[in-house]
């Protein structure tokens, strides 16, 4: 595994890890706000993990999409739309599945969103600190 792979690997990891945790800390403040309501938790947790599983799918496309870069530059970039137009349709049939089952609508925005504030936590391995100045 070149350094590339491990980079990659670690960086996409770790975004899964500062998600996760972002997620908790997202729940236990609606334990703390809210009480112990589990429609809200549950719908929370559920809008985390539809962010969570949008990260892995794109982890997978973007896997691709290097594996077919090495042959064609374009067949690569094809891949690259065609997981983001997957991660589109997963994430908006996910939530469309929890508006169905009744989740409350506000708690699963959230937690989505918060989970999804992990990409702007998660810098990439090997890349240098800002410098103010």
């Amino acid at each position: 595994m070149n350094f590339a792979d491990k980079a990659f690997q670690s960086t996409w990891r770790r975004l899964v890890l500062i998600q996760g945790i972002l997620l908790v800390v997202a729940a236990v403040i609606s334990l703390l706000l809210k009480g112990y309501e589990l429609n809200f938790l549950g719908a929370l947790m559920y809008g985390g993990a539809i962010s969570i599983v949008s990260t892995l799918i794109n982890v997978w496309r973007i896997r691709i999409a290097t594996d077919t870069a090495a042959d064609n530059a374009a067949l690569s970039m094809i891949e690259l739309y065609k997981g983001l137009i997957l991660r589109m349709v997963v994430v908006m049939a996910l939530l469309a599945l929890g508006f169905y089952l009744k989740l409350q609508p506000a708690a699963l925005i959230i937690g989505f969103v918060v989970a999804h504030i992990g990409y702007l936590f998660a810098r990439p391995v090997g890349t240098a600190k800002r410098r103010v100045g």
